[in-house]
């Protein structure tokens, strides 16, 4: 059969509405239309394979439901939830100071979080929890809480766990010169490392003792104990209220040791250390608000002529054992005469 229907036709002025006859367009118009629309999907298609692939990526390397908070997380009797690797991380602080802060218990009332904070109303204690496999069997994580509260004047923080230590033996200090703390409680002595396998032994403070410790013992004999009140104690009770204190004045053993003709220096009972100050400088620069940009530095106080100003410690208990070894040595020799005396009267 043959085809007789007719071919080459221009069809681009005929016009086809989709409203009656209302807004007539020609063909030519509604196929630019159609790839338009067809590029524009394509593009949206693209942008969302790149956008999946951006997501996959992420997947592959974070686990989103590890590092947001579940139900019972961030609640009380609920814990932060780690991420694979076992770290967490607080939203990085805004500031402009060149200071990071970690705030808890306050409320910012503007909205990036870089000043003009008030505390929280709501917030009395802050208490930190901790969760810690004991075995690395499943449900065997023991919690522990640190808290910090305020009794009205000062900012107390308990310590949940029952040991606080340095990583290594001897690996650190609990304070510095110039940042003692200023009372120690404890339940029963304090545990001083004293075994043999760890100390070299370089003289017995006995009868046969060696004449530089002879002179030791005699120095440290002579020296007078004295009562005395701490300045600082002064300063905020009064004199009269400040209370009494006895011990050793650190400058007298120092002046009894050289008096012997012995270095200070060479004994641990006797320590000196410069005592670092801490204090905010303001930098001259302005932050975006205007308030000044402050730094903190570690100065050293010195003296009128610009001397670094040491301060002087003493390590009681060797200072004592020094005392107890010469008084043994005192009533050694008054017994020895006394024996001697009794056979003369014989």
């Amino acid at each position: 059969m043959a085809n007789n229907s007719p071919k080459d036709l221009d069809l681009s002025a005929c016009t086809v509405s989709i409203d009656g006859g209302g807004t007539p367009k020609t063909i030519s118009e509604v196929a630019k239309t159609v790839n338009d629309i067809n590029g524009n999907i394509a593009n949206i298609n693209a942008a969302a394979n790149e956008a999946k692939k951006g997501v996959d990526d992420i997947n592959q390397k974070i686990n989103p439901d590890t590092y947001f908070a579940k139900d019972g997380a961030n609640k009380p009797l609920g814990t932060t939830i780690l991420d694979k690797t076992g770290q967490f991380t607080y939203p990085p602080p805004k500031t402009d100071d060149g200071f990071t802060w970690i705030n808890a218990g306050l409320r910012a009332i503007n909205d990036d979080y870089t000043q003009d904070y008030e505390p929280n109303p709501n917030s009395r204690e802050i208490h930190m929890q901790y969760s810690v496999n004991s075995d690395g069997n499943e449900g065997n994580n023991k919690t522990f809480v640190n808290t910090i509260w305020s009794d009205g004047t000062n900012a107390n923080f308990a310590f949940g766990a029952i040991s606080f230590h340095p990583l290594n033996d001897g690996g650190g200090d609990l304070g510095r010169g110039g940042n003692s703390w200023n009372n120690v409680f404890t339940k029963t002595a304090p545990n001083v490392t004293s075994d043999k396998n760890v100390k070299t032994v370089t003289s017995i403070l006995d009868e046969k003792a060696g004449n530089s410790d002879k002179k030791l013992m005699e120095a440290l004999y002579n020296v007078n104990a004295v009562n005395y009140r701490l300045n600082d104690a002064i300063k905020e009770k009064g004199e009269d209220k400040a209370r009494v204190h006895t011990g050793f004045i650190a400058q007298d053993i120092e002046k009894a040791i050289m008096d012997a003709g012995l270095d200070p220096s060479d004994y641990a009972m006797w320590t000196q250390d410069a005592s670092p100050e801490f204090r905010m400088v303001d930098t001259g620069e302005r932050d975006k608000n205007g308030n000044p940009i402050l730094k903190s530095v570690q100065e050293m106080p010195k003296d009128e002529k610009g001397n670094v100003i040491l301060r002087q410690n003493l390590r009681y208990t060797e200072v004592l054992c020094m005392l107890f070894a010469a008084q043994k040595q005192k009533i050694n020799d008054l017994e020895a005469r006394l024996v001697k005396l009794e056979g003369k009267s014989k």
